[in-house]
């Protein structure tokens, strides 16, 4: 019987459906069944308090497929929302997309550079996964390849990401200059910055000369090898959060309420007196 990943994230937008993104099925294993379980809340992530608030959609959407038998989790998204505190709440391995491909790139080479389709104005995102995962040291640059402007007509039919995921020359072109700039200042892997870029994964690797890291793909086999391997996330690192507060996430988006507080701090108490 395959086991079931659950993809958090359609690396685009709702897809209302649990067919997972056709780079994902193309890959899935054979003893694996990769099922889309959207978000109940959901934000963009332009600011830092917006990607806190994305934060606890995709904690509270981990924690239900935990509840509902799946033996794994994969964040589809670059900025792996949520990740640590998924980490400590659920007993099954929880692998993010922007983790995993710098990690994998890290096999690959000795530095990678990420380019990304967003601008500049996100690249708290990056720097936020680069200081957590600790790959300082190995990320040369993070390079975005438009511009706020060019950003603002988000979401209309024929906007620059659209134009990207469906192949057109133009915007193709500028992300392979970007990997060639990378790789002039010293990067000697790429790694492509969003889950949105994953269909063009392929043009993009054929035209640069080092490896190119798709994180839709290499984050959702990292989590495949977890569960086959039957590998979990360190309780050490990530300690596990008590089963009763885990419904207060379900509680707070589903009424706007929160269980009650808990008493004074021990630590706290026993100092005071």
């Amino acid at each position: 019987m395959s086991q079931r990943i659950a993809v958090i994230g359609t690396g685009f937008t709702p897809a209302g459906t649990n067919s997972p993104p056709a780079a994902i099925a193309a890959v899935a294993g054979a003893d694996f069944k990769p099922e889309l379980v959207e978000t109940r809340y959901s934000v963009f992530p332009g600011t830092p308090f917006d990607r806190g608030l994305a934060a606890l959609g995709y904690l509270d959407c981990g924690i239900k497929a935990a509840e509902d038998g799946y033996a794994g989790i994969f964040i589809n998204t670059f900025g792996d929302y949520g990740i640590n505190e998924l980490r400590s709440a659920v007993a099954i391995p929880v692998v993010g997309a922007g983790e995993a491909a710098m990690a994998m790139a890290s096999t690959l080479g000795r530095r990678f550079a990420i380019v990304t389709i967003w601008p500049t104005t996100l690249r708290f995102i990056f720097d936020e996964r680069i200081a957590s995962t600790g790959m300082a040291s190995r990320c040369t640059d993070v390079i975005s390849v438009l511009d706020e402007d060019e950003m603002k007509g988000r979401g209309a039919a024929d906007d620059p990401v659209a134009q990207m995921r469906a192949g057109k020359a133009a915007v193709i072109d500028r992300i392979v200059k970007a990997a060639e700039g990378a790789l002039s200042r010293g990067a000697d892997t790429i790694v492509l910055g969003c889950t949105c870029m994953a269909p063009v994964a392929g043009q993009i690797a054929a035209r640069v000369p080092v490896p190119v890291v798709d994180p839709m793909t290499a984050g959702y086999k990292f989590t495949e090898a977890m569960v086959a391997l039957k590998l979990l996330q360190s309780p050490v690192a990530y300690p596990r959060a008590a089963s009763d507060r885990l419904a207060a996430v379900g509680k707070l988006l589903s009424d706007g309420t929160l269980p009650a507080s808990d008493p004074d701090c021990d630590v706290c108490v026993i100092a005071a007196e």
